[in-house]
């Protein structure tokens, strides 16, 4: 069988490895490696190990997703929230969660930080073509959020990143995702619970 791997004229992307990778790393942490090759086996799903450094045919992610959801029997939709979930709250990804948790002290401080999420990880990885994210403040912890990508379900990885980033702040959201490129973010309440301990340096090994 073909490896689903680009050649080098395909414009495959670094954020679909990425999103492919932390697809693979969600499902076989979650619920196991025979649910993970059960997923890749039919179909033209020959790759079962998807690697961050190669280019992947557009619109791979996608299919693997959808893949993923009938596997699990669940939306595509609820498979990309739970990833996106799963990338702040796993104890492996401590530096996505630092990344975000650098945007402010409170959640919406982070929530305006987020349209310079893009630029403060391409400072470490240049070639990041991550989503083209803005914010609209439509009234007091009143939010709209757009989200342009390439990936269909870019916006719902969003929405489990949000989720799981109230949750670290310790505040009380609604966060609905109403339309395919846009996100209702409602702060109900700042000092819900308790917020995870963040400190600036990195803890000491």
């Amino acid at each position: 069988m073909r490896s689903r791997f680009v050649e080098e004229n395909n414009p495959g992307s670094e954020m679909d490895a990425l999103l492919l990778r932390s697809l693979q790393g969600y499902v076989r942490d979650t619920f196991g490696l025979s649910v993970w090759q059960a997923i890749c086996r039919p179909g033209n799903l020959s790759v079962q190990t998807y690697e961050p450094m190669l280019r992947y045919d557009p619109g791979t992610a996608d299919t693997v997703a959808q893949r993923a959801a009938d596997v699990l029997g669940r939306q595509v939709e609820t498979v990309w929230e739970d990833m996106g979930t799963y990338l702040v709250t796993n104890p492996g990804h401590e530096g996505v969660r630092r990344l975000l948790r650098f945007g402010g002290v409170s959640f919406a401080d982070f929530l305006h930080s987020l349209e310079e999420m893009p630029g403060r990880a391409r400072l470490a990885l240049p070639d990041l073509d991550l989503p083209e994210i803005t914010l609209n403040e439509l009234g007091p912890d009143l939010f709209d959020i757009r989200c342009r990508s390439r990936v269909k379900g870019m916006t719902r990885v969003l929405v489990g990143m949000l989720t799981a980033m109230a949750d670290d702040y310790g505040s009380l959201c609604l966060i609905e995702s109403e339309e395919a490129e846009s996100i209702r973010v409602r702060v109900m309440e700042n000092s819900h619970g308790t917020a995870r301990r963040f400190d600036l340096a990195m803890p000491d090994r």
